[in-house]
């Protein structure tokens, strides 16, 4: 990572026991160097900290007191109170440099990575520009090409001056090696441009049948969801959808509409058939009226806003999907 450097000595397996044998003696030294002056083997990057003054990094999360620091083993924290005051100033010093350093690095990477994603999208919209000039104005060039010397008069022009037919031979040729290669880069721009929109489609629709499968697995599970969208397919073509708009349809909330008016007319089918059944074969049609009742109370607004629902929804054939989502949504279906 870019974060370690030489300064992390923690992040190895130290025996802290010799590492306290070996410094036991340190406060019996005479003129001990400050601690500032070990500055010089620590990275320049490091070193330009704001705050150094105190051995801070600018940015960083100091350590709450004396405490090891935070990625250090149980059984190393276990030594920390062993260790001499001044080595343990000089680790949390350090330790904190080190995590000013890789916040530091961690940002400069966002920008690096964010200035690359702006470069990269630059030159797509760079690409896409040129795919559709050249689409639109790559034709005109062809035929002002074809116009231009198609009024030479060859054979009167070689009588008079075959010089000035070999030099025109030769412009001829060069002109039309510079259209031909502008061609060449203008139909790869645009198959490039259009192989971008089909991977960006794809995208999207593999993203939107992970929100149907999230939500309705039992319909858009890996088993079911090639079932499901055959069904929803031949359900909307029944009513009167054309089939490339239907294989246009990737966004969920619009096949969990569809999915949902589907649904309702097989139990509203289911219903009548079972109704028809229990009274001989005879099949009602549903009343236009209904009558008061504990759901349907002469002051419940809900009550009367299925009955309203349910009479649009018959009204239109039972092709409305919004009137259909909104009786299913009131019935609690």
């Amino acid at each position: 990572m870019a974060a370690e450097t030489d300064t992390d000595v923690a992040s190895e397996t130290v025996d802290m026991s010799e590492a306290a044998h070996l410094l036991g003696g340190a406060g019996d030294v005479g003129a001990a160097e400050p601690v500032e002056d070990n500055a010089a083997e620590v990275p320049a990057e490091a070193q330009a900290e704001p705050g150094d003054a105190e051995g801070l990094g600018g940015g960083a999360a100091p350590q709450a007191g004396d405490e090891p620091p935070d990625f250090w083993s149980p059984g190393d924290k276990a030594l920390w109170p062993q260790l001499p005051e001044q080595l343990r100033t000089l680790l949390t010093k350090y330790e904190r440099k080190r995590i000013a350093y890789g916040e530091r690095r961690a940002r400069e990477m966002a920008a690096v990575r964010e200035d690359a994603a702006r470069a990269t999208q630059a030159a797509r919209a760079t690409a896409e520009q040129s795919a559709a000039w050249w689409q639109q104005n790559g034709p005109a060039f062809r035929q002002a090409f074809v116009d231009r010397w198609a009024s030479v008069d060859w054979k009167a022009l070689a009588e008079k001056d075959p010089a000035e037919v070999q030099r025109l031979i030769k412009q001829r040729q060069d002109e039309e090696t510079l259209l031909a290669d502008a061609d060449r880069r203008g139909q790869a721009d645009i198959a490039a441009a259009q192989e971008r929109v089909k991977q960006e489609l794809l995208a999207a629709r593999q993203a939107e049948h992970a929100k149907l499968a999230e939500r309705l697995p039992d319909f858009f599970g890996p088993e079911r969801a090639r079932q499901t969208y055959d069904e929803l397919s031949r359900f909307l073509f029944a009513k009167g959808i054309p089939a490339d708009r239907i294989a246009a349809i990737y966004e969920a909330p619009i096949i969990e509409l569809a999915l949902s008016a589907l649904r309702f007319e097989r139990a509203q089918a289911a219903l009548h058939r079972s109704r028809g059944a229990k009274q001989g074969g005879t099949i009602r049609p549903t009343p236009t009226r209904i009558d008061p009742g504990p759901g349907n109370a002469p002051g419940s607004r809900t009550g009367e806003a299925i009955r309203q629902a349910g009479e649009r929804f018959r009204q239109s054939g039972g092709t409305s999907i919004a009137d259909a989502a909104e009786l299913i949504r009131l019935s609690g279906l």
